[in-house]
């Protein structure tokens, strides 16, 4: 869950000495630890001249200096690899690349959460410049490419999201994304009597774990979910539809409005869940291998053209094929799968398969060619006196001559053949065996919503708690 904030400046040595944390006096365990010096080197000071000297390329720029401060949440502890990866992304996102730019990037410890600084020079070592128009979005859109990349929890409340389907790459939020995420987090006003405002809490509660459940996306369910947790919920109507709701159990009759339930609210999250439930749909088996089958040779031809070194997770997560703990997720019309066998194995496995026919090709190739231009030894004339030396040295030849003449007739008998046919027959048997694989339909609860539906909860009970405590106080 990262996420960015930046601003723009002209001091180079003090944005440097405060990543660095140089004026704050800090126990061991929590003191800012560098993690890469790129381009320059030394003390804050040296840091800001070396800085300066490139930026004076371009003195027109007034705020060359860019400060960034990357946020993870609390409970997202990541490690240093991961945590730099989804850092030096960001980076890339918004222009920063370590071979063209000066920047220091510094974790900062002295906080429950994760946070990293960055304080790089605008101005690249070949002259280039930094955008930082509409910087804040940029970030958020980088910050959200990291999260779906990388697997990292979803931050709730983006004005922006990284969309790449969209031909700039981004979308903005929706006026229902917005609608429904104030409904969620609408802050109320609750009754001063603890004993009514402890039940107020529980009916608020209770209406934010009913929302919570995606399938319920009309007024009807709505309802009678609640009405099912022992809540009376009475809709009020005009002729424009329903106006107003309230809510009423054995101890107390409120208004929706009180605790921050309004019918407005309630209907914009309603309308959200209706969109968000996925609609169940079916697909043949044949429908998914025909699919599967296209995208592994994609992936596959892609993979042979760059050999052993090919990232092969990677190209096939560009063909939609992500590896997860269960398989690979695969999605065909719109219908979540999983594919239940090693893809980068059975790739890599295929591919040195095929290279190994073409190294064995090569050699043949090879000493054919050597056999085709090798010349037959001479036979020397035989002396009369002196020739036992000579003899046994025609002899040699002789016998060589005779293999070569074999090795010859051989070779343009059965000359080596191109394994372009084996080579291919190798990968058609891996896709053929991959698609008749084990598949299954994916009905895990993606990991974000898992996650957004635990935050709820922990909200829930931090205000069920604080109430308690409330009304117990009142009671001494």
């Amino acid at each position: 869950m990262p996420t960015a904030n930046a601003n723009t400046g002209n001091g180079f040595s003090k944005a440097v000495s405060y990543a660095l944390q140089e004026q704050k006096q800090l126990p061991e365990n929590q003191r800012a630890v560098v993690l890469e010096y790129s381009n320059v080197h030394g003390t804050s000071r040296d840091i800001g001249r070396q800085m300066r000297d490139i930026a004076d390329d371009r003195d027109r720029v007034q705020k060359p200096v860019l400060h960034l401060q990357i946020n993870f949440h609390p409970d997202e502890k990541l490690g240093r690899e991961e945590a730099e990866r989804a850092v030096h992304a960001i980076l890339k996102e918004v222009g920063i690349s370590s071979d063209n730019h000066q920047y220091v990037l510094v974790q900062h410890r002295d906080k429950a959460h994760d946070h990293y600084h960055v304080v790089a020079n605008r101005v690249g070592m070949d002259g280039s410049l930094v955008s930082n128009e509409r910087i804040i979005e940029r970030l958020q859109v980088a910050c959200d490419k990291v999260e779906q990349e990388q697997g990292l929890r979803r931050t709730e409340g983006r004005t922006v999201f990284y969309d790449p389907s969209q031909e700039k790459g981004f979308r903005y939020a929706t006026s229902e994304e917005k609608q429904a995420h104030r409904a969620k987090h609408k802050k109320t006003s609750l009754d001063k009597n603890p004993n009514k405002r402890e039940q107020q809490v529980v009916i608020k509660n209770e209406v934010i774990k009913v929302l919570q459940d995606k399938k319920i996306n009309t007024a009807a369910a709505f309802k009678n979910a609640l009405e099912g947790r022992g809540i009376d919920v009475r809709l009020m109507g005009n002729k424009n539809g329903i106006s107003g709701v309230s809510f009423k159990t054995d101890k107390i009759s409120v208004k929706g409005s009180q605790i921050g339930a309004k019918w407005s609210d309630i209907s914009k999250v309603l309308a959200h869940n209706s969109k968000t439930i996925p609609e169940k749909k079916s697909i043949s088996r044949e429908e998914v291998e025909n699919h599967l089958r296209a995208d592994l040779q994609d992936a596959l031809s892609r993979c042979m053209s760059l050999g052993y070194s090919a990232n092969i997770n990677h190209i096939l997560k560009t063909r939609g094929l992500e590896r997860t703990p269960l398989g690979y997720s695969y999605q065909v019309n719109g219908v979540p799968l999983l594919i239940k066998s090693d893809l980068e194995k059975g790739i890599r496995d295929a591919i040195s398969e095929s290279l190994s026919l073409r190294k064995q090709y090569d050699k043949h190739k090879a000493y054919e060619d050597k056999v085709r231009k090798a010349q037959p030894l001479e036979i020397k004339k035989v002396p009369l006196f002196f020739n036992k030396e000579i003899k046994a040295e025609n002899a040699k030849a002789e016998a060589y001559n005779k293999r070569l003449e074999q090795e010859k007739q051989k070779t343009a008998q059965n000359p080596v053949k191109e394994p372009g046919l084996q080579r291919k027959q190798v990968l058609d048997k891996y896709i053929e065996n991959a698609v008749k694989c084990k598949i299954t339909i994916d009905n895990r609860v993606p990991r974000q919503e898992k996650e957004r539906n635990r935050l709820e909860q922990m909200k829930v009970t931090k205000e069920e708690n604080k109430v308690q405590r409330s009304s117990f106080r009142n009671k001494l």
